[in-house]
């Protein structure tokens, strides 16, 4: 489940910046890092963090690129870095692959949406599921403040959750994580879509059931391509698989797993390339942390405009690294975290 804050740098630059992406041009992870994506396509290390996460964390800037708030889905800081108002105890979790999501409601500059699925990772350990709380930018001098928190959309679903926009036109927005059907168990087989649009969070979702998939390991993110027309969905031990998208519909079609040839066969961080016809994986073995030594991860690249995507398997990099996240920066290069140790 856990990943730590050493990125390696992968040049897979496409022929085109990502544009209109200004609200990721900061990112705040792991233990006090994060990064800083400047206008010439450079980096510059951010070391004012207040971040202390293992896992799952989002952050999001306005149309100037300027910092307005970030949060590893329990507290949420401000743009200058200390608590925000309210901003405690969302129901997220550290050990959530995904833990946070933050959403700006369509067509209105003051609202945000910070979407959190949880985890357990012991008995006494609740897990909320899937909830999401409000921000109001307005409050607070400008800082922003928690004015509505953990309203529940799934009592239990994955540790993932991902975005994409339904509709340029109205900019609606669809919230997708997977869950069971009525979203009461923890086998899952639905990807449930939320829309986000003008009026806020719609809290019926459009469910799309594959009736030959049951996942019962939560581990591993989920993410869209950047055009939205595909996505992925990692579960570890359970599965790697890749689905079409509709956007206007929210629905989901021909299912495809990917039967990872590697010795490395649990994936966890998932990517697109830019132009969408590329995808990344970063597995393991997925040996426990307290059996020490042994753990093994792999980087591996796919071509998905071939039929049978298994067989394009590429080995990019392998080592004794631990598993981690790969992301798509707003310079169109994939960051992969990678560490040494649990």
């Amino acid at each position: 489940m856990k990943k730590k804050h050493f990125f390696l740098l992968l040049n897979l630059m496409s022929s085109f910046f990502l544009l209109g992406q200004i609200e990721t041009s900061n990112w705040y992870f792991g233990e006090g890092a994060g990064i800083h994506f400047n206008n010439d396509g450079s980096v510059t290390a951010l070391t004012n963090g207040r971040l202390n996460t293992l896992e799952g964390c989002t952050s999001i800037s306005d149309n100037f690129g300027d910092l307005v708030f970030y949060t590893d889905g329990i507290t949420v800081f401000d743009r200058n870095h200390n608590i925000m108002d309210n901003g405690t105890r969302l129901y997220g979790d550290s050990s959530s692959t995904q833990s946070a999501l933050i959403i700006p409601k369509p067509e209105d500059p003051n609202i945000y949406y910070i979407f959190t699925v949880d985890t357990s990772v012991s008995e006494n350990d609740p897990d909320y599921g899937l909830n999401y709380s409000t921000v109001d930018m307005r409050l607070d001098n400008g800082n922003g403040s928690v004015i509505e928190k953990n309203t529940n959309l799934l009592q239990d679903c994955s540790e993932k959750v991902s975005a994409v926009i339904k509709d340029c036109s109205d900019k609606s927005i669809w919230l997708v994580t997977l869950a069971s059907l009525d979203g009461l168990t923890s086998t899952y087989n639905t990807y449930h879509a939320f829309e986000i649009n003008t009026t806020g969070v719609i809290t019926n979702s459009v469910k799309n059931t594959f009736a030959n998939l049951n996942i019962e390991d939560p581990r591993g993110y989920l993410k869209f391509s950047p055009d939205g027309n595909k996505m992925a969905s990692a579960n570890m031990s359970a599965g790697l698989f890749i689905y079409d998208f509709n956007s206007i519909t929210g629905i989901l079609t021909n299912q495809r797993q990917i039967n990872i040839l590697d010795e490395n066969k649990n994936a966890y961080g998932i990517e697109f390339s830019t132009n969408g016809n590329y995808f990344y994986a970063h597995t393991s073995n997925d040996v426990s942390a307290l059996e020490g030594a042994g753990h093994k991860s792999s980087l591996l690249q796919y071509s998905l405009y071939e039929t049978d995507i298994t067989s394009t398997e590429n080995i990019i990099y392998k080592s004794n690294n631990y598993r981690g996240a790969l992301q798509l920066g707003l310079n169109g290069k994939i960051y992969r975290t990678i560490s040494t140790s649990y």
